[in-house]
């Protein structure tokens, strides 16, 4: 996880700026996050691509403070993963409009940013995947009708309208994040209610995680022993008891491993290595899905 300093309002040289973004900037950073994925790795997924689209706006909001700039765009190195091109961009949209209000004076944490765009990842990118599905369907089945009537047209419209739809529809979502969202914090700060909705968007962020964590190491035990002819298999036991517990305690070692400052090459090393050996005993295995 990226580490960053938690800056002292107090401080002499951090007198608030009275910066304000342009159309510009803003649509920088959608043309930027609309291509997010073209950093994509599988540490931090689309961290990177959310940080080089922050930078138009950082650059704006502390144009003379290079450090600055450097220590406000370190918490967008931090996982992230939604969406990308239909609502995703909303959570950006938020961002900007919570930048804008942070470098004006605004008493916001960094904290907040981070705890927001976590708590907010999750819910966005099943809103956004539904959408994704169902424009692509639909305007796959229009296109391959097409296509098997021999009309080249079929392919040609199916790319148009589908990158035209989510450049409309990113380009919205972004501009209503914005917009919306900093209205949104200027009523939070009025209310003092931004310690709660941070803590608020913390633990979303971490159900999140937790849910994540449950559903994607889809990992099983299929040891079992005999008892007086009857055998017994230990994840029919943990079925009816704790589930998800072997998904569980293998992301909590990793999280060990990371904690401990492990380098991601090795940690894939020792879960390659325990994954081939537990296999081989018949410990661990990938449940087969018919």
């Amino acid at each position: 996880m990226a580490t960053y300093q938690t800056l002292n309002e107090s401080q002499p040289n951090e007198t608030p700026n009275t910066s304000t973004l342009t159309r510009k900037e803003l649509l920088k950073t959608w043309a930027l996050n609309y291509s997010s994925e073209t950093c994509y790795n599988y540490e931090r997924l689309q961290a990177l691509g959310q940080t080089s689209a922050m930078v138009p706006v950082i650059r704006k909001l502390y144009p003379n403070d290079k450090a600055r700039q450097v220590q406000e765009l370190k918490k967008y190195l931090n996982f992230f993963n939604t969406e990308p091109s239909f609502c995703g961009h909303v959570i950006t949209g938020v961002s900007v409009a919570m930048e804008e209000q942070r470098a004006n004076g605004a008493q916001l944490p960094p904290e907040a940013i981070t705890s927001l765009r976590s708590g907010l990842m999750g819910p966005v990118a099943g809103i956004g995947d539904t959408l994704q599905a169902i424009v692509y369907s639909i305007l796959a089945a229009i296109a391959c009708n097409l296509a098997i009537q021999g009309n080249i047209a079929g392919p040609i419209l199916f790319e148009v309208f589908y990158k035209f739809i989510m450049i409309f529809c990113s380009l919205n979502m972004f501009f209503l994040g914005y917009s919306k969202g900093r209205t949104v914090i200027l009523d939070i700060l009025k209310k003092g209610l931004m310690d709660k909705l941070t803590d608020a968007f913390g633990l979303i962020g971490l159900m999140v995680v937790g849910g994540m964590a449950a559903s994607r190491v889809n990992i099983v035990t299929p040891a079992s022993i005999n008892l007086n002819g009857v055998t017994v298999v230990f994840q029919d036991i943990l079925n009816t008891l704790l589930p998800s517990l072997i998904p569980l305690l293998i992301t909590l070692g990793i999280l060990k491993m990371v904690n401990r400052k492990m380098k991601p090459n090795t940690v894939i090393a020792v879960i390659f290595i325990v994954g081939i050996i537990s296999s081989y005993l018949g410990i661990l295995a990938v449940p087969v899905t018919k």
